[in-house]
């Protein structure tokens, strides 16, 4: 079994690498817990990072799966240590580009939708300290669609070191506002109620 494993992740051929990276390495660890749940348990531990790996960590079976930009990594004994398993497209189809759904919400006046996406920083404003305080930037999407991200601190850490022209990933609640939109709840929800969102900056999640 751990020969035919292993052989799979060796040998199916890689394909192009897309955007949106803790989003589909988020895909590739949920796809890898149910495929190989007697090598990936328990499932839907935190994903965090480690020396510039996005990581998930699996105490059952003492075992690390990885990705390292579009690359595909597993950790453990019984892969005689630090693996490459190939990249993240082989084994997932990649998320697409949300820029398209970002659009139908603006132009139809949505609220309310949970989405992914990434973009570039092009403004940072002061925090909103009326109630919950927020981090506040705006970032511009490959479509030229602005978003404002409203990010709040009394439930997560602070985006450090953030500059314009940054790229951020993000996954949040949508807002509609005629500037664009507002992405807000990219934080865990301390009640469990609402989808724990992030902010995904120079390799570091924030939530």
């Amino acid at each position: 079994m751990r020969f035919t494993i292993l052989l799979f992740l060796l040998l199916v051929p890689g394909i192009a690498f897309a955007e949106n990276l803790l989003v589909n390495s988020n895909k590739l660890f949920n796809f890898a817990e149910k495929s190989y749940p007697e090598l990936f348990s328990p499932a839907s531990t935190a994903t965090f990072n480690l020396d510039n790996y996005l990581v998930r960590y699996y105490p059952n079976t003492g075992n690390y799966l990885g990705t390292l930009g579009e690359d595909a990594y597993v950790y453990g004994d019984v892969f005689n240590g630090l693996l490459k398993a190939g990249v993240i497209s082989n084994f997932i189809e990649l998320e697409p580009d949300s820029d398209e759904l970002l659009a139908q919400l603006f132009g139809g006046g949505q609220s309310n939708v949970q989405v992914y996406g990434s973009g570039v920083v092009t403004s940072i404003l002061s925090d909103d300290l009326d109630g919950s305080r927020h981090q506040r930037f705006i970032i511009e999407l490959k479509s030229k669609q602005t978003l404002l991200i409203a990010h709040n601190i009394d439930l997560a850490p602070r985006v450090d070191g953030l500059s314009l022209n940054d790229q951020i990933e993000f996954f949040g609640e949508y807002e509609w506002n005629d500037k664009g939109g507002v992405i807000h709840w990219t934080h865990d929800d301390p009640e469990e109620i609402h989808v724990n969102g992030w902010i995904f900056h120079n390799n570091v999640i924030y939530q």
